[in-house]
């Protein structure tokens, strides 16, 4: 894994990244957080949310194609299970 020590935020390839990953990794931390986690505290899973799909967002921004590619071996690996 190659990890820039800026990221390069000035590129439009950057942020078609952090919007596609903002996009998919919200939609799945949205379903996991919304649909497992029983609280009555909206404000909170609303926060894990948004803390956790930026987070998601700006790692696949910084490494690119291999974040995308994790997470196609990690699916594809547990369906073999």
């Amino acid at each position: 894994m190659h990890l820039e020590p800026k990221p390069p935020i000035d590129r439009l390839e950057f942020w078609i990244r952090f919007v596609c990953a903002f996009v998919v990794g919200g939609i799945a931390c949205a379903y996991v957080i919304f649909r497992y986690w029983d609280t009555d505290l909206i404000i909170l899973q609303l926060a894990v949310w948004l803390i956790s799909t930026v987070g998601i967002s700006i790692y696949a921004a910084r490494v690119g194609d291999y974040f995308w590619q994790e997470l196609a071996e990690f699916f594809g690996s547990t369906r073999n299970r």
